[in-house]
């Protein structure tokens, strides 16, 4: 079968691309990417006038929950969601129930994400790092990574021991596998459940120093240049962070970062009064952060962008601020708040912003995805974007199980409309009928 995607915005950021042309898909594959293409016998037609053609987008990460936390998400509803966002690959965290530190569990997951029920997206499992997340020991990574999973990761409970965690550098570094590093110093952070400043003072509530973050994102950019192991900073939050990983890299430590949606675009203030669904960690900063965050962006310091889409269950945030779960959902969010506060505000531009969602993340983690080049990627990988479409963001109308987020009727530019993994896994309804021919 021949699909067409004709006439739209090439953004392939692996090749540097960026022109007005088409893409032609046979039986499941890209074949061909040019100005124009061979238009003989296809068999459906998707006119992208006015819209991007992108790889498919790459989540780094990403909590799809299961197993054992059920009632917050699954794999089946959260790649549904992912699907829906523009992401083609999700690379899900270990903080699960059990955590995922042996062979099996990661069987299951990719098991899960393979079945027909499915969002039809790629699944990437990230393994824990220590036995069960307990921090005493290293898991077995030699058979994690023969088992398929991409990187391993402290998730949920980042470890406080330096020499732990240079033995788990050490190892990793043998193994040729990355290391998704959770930085936070807990003697510091001590249950805190909002930035330290004004705003916590003024609600009661225990602060979380930006210390608490910058001493550990300190201390394993400095084992990462000691050990060459190749170590990822998970949701960069504070300037302070930024200018280390920027003097790492300059240094010549095996270190990239990302940060999340919330990050360059909410501040401490906007939790008010105690509204739970502002709760994350790191915490929610300052404008002075948010501005600082924009500048790494542009000038590359951070690699990525991803969602650390983290949906709870509705029981679980009706609670007191100091006690509910930290995070929110994120997939279907992810790209429009990209779109609204960084493309249309002129800090990236559309190719750069689609590098930090899809080319980046895919060659951080080495991940055969973040291209539209034919052979490069198993099936193809494809994410149409409306860039100028303005729509308000309703909760109750996405996929995943998690209702959790501020972003509830928020205003966006920009939306990803059509996905394709393989074939077509995802078409929104702003991609009307009148865009899209099938010949019988």
């Amino acid at each position: 079968m021949k699909t067409l995607l004709k006439n739209g915005r090439i953004l392939d950021p692996s090749v540097n691309a960026d022109f007005i042309g088409s893409v032609l898909i046979e039986d499941d594959q890209i074949v061909e990417v040019g100005p124009t293409v061979d238009e003989t016998d296809v068999e459906e037609t998707y006119d992208c006038t006015g819209f991007w053609i992108t790889p498919g987008l790459v989540d780094l990460h990403a909590h799809l929950r299961e197993p054992g936390q059920d009632q917050k998400e699954t794999i089946i509803t959260g790649t549904q969601s992912a699907a829906a966002g523009g992401f083609t690959t999700v690379c899900c965290m270990p903080n699960t129930t059990p955590a995922l530190d042996r062979p099996e569990l990661i069987d299951y997951i990719l098991d899960r994400a393979a079945s027909p029920e499915a969002g039809g997206v790629f699944v990437a499992p990230v393994g824990a790092l220590t036995t069960d997340l307990k921090n005493e020991k290293l898991a077995d990574l030699a058979a994690l990574k023969r088992a398929g999973v991409i990187a391993v990761s402290d998730e949920g409970a980042p470890i406080q021991d330096s020499w732990l965690m240079t033995r788990a550098m050490e190892t990793c570094r043998m193994l040729d596998l990355p290391i998704m590093a959770h930085c936070e110093d807990l003697t510091l952070s001590r249950n805190g459940s909002i930035n330290e400043g004004a705003m916590s003072s003024l609600l009661g509530l225990q602060g979380i120093p930006r210390t608490a973050e910058e001493v550990m994102v300190m201390r394993n950019c400095l084992l990462s240049l000691n050990t060459g192991c190749e170590v990822h900073i998970m949701r960069v939050s504070t300037w302070g962070a930024v200018e280390m990983i920027r003097q790492a890299k300059y240094l010549g430590a095996p270190v990239t970062c990302e940060t999340c949606p919330p990050y360059f675009t909410l501040t401490d203030d906007q939790v008010g009064e105690f509204d739970v669904n502002y709760k994350t960690t790191p915490p929610l900063r300052t404008n002075i952060d948010i501005d600082l965050l924009c500048q790494a962006l542009a000038d590359g310091t951070i690699d990525c962008i991803s969602s650390d889409h983290s949906p709870h269950a509705p029981f679980e945030v009706l609670v007191p601020f100091d006690q509910a779960p930290f995070g929110f959902v994120g997939f279907e969010t992810a790209v429009a708040i990209t779109l609204t506060h960084l493309i249309h505000r002129g800090v990236l531009s559309p190719l750069e912003a689609i590098r930090k969602l899809s080319t980046n993340p895919a060659k951080i983690l080495r991940l055969e995805a973040g291209t539209l080049q034919p052979g490069e990627t198993p099936v193809a990988q494809v994410t149409i974007i409306d860039p100028d479409v303005e729509w308000t963001f309703d909760v109750h109308k996405t996929f995943s199980k998690g209702k959790n987020t501020p972003y509830h009727g928020h205003k966006f530019k920009g939306k990803p409309v059509a996905t394709f993994c393989g074939g077509e896994i995802y078409r929104d309804a702003l991609f009307g009928a009148d865009r899209y021919v099938t010949v019988d």
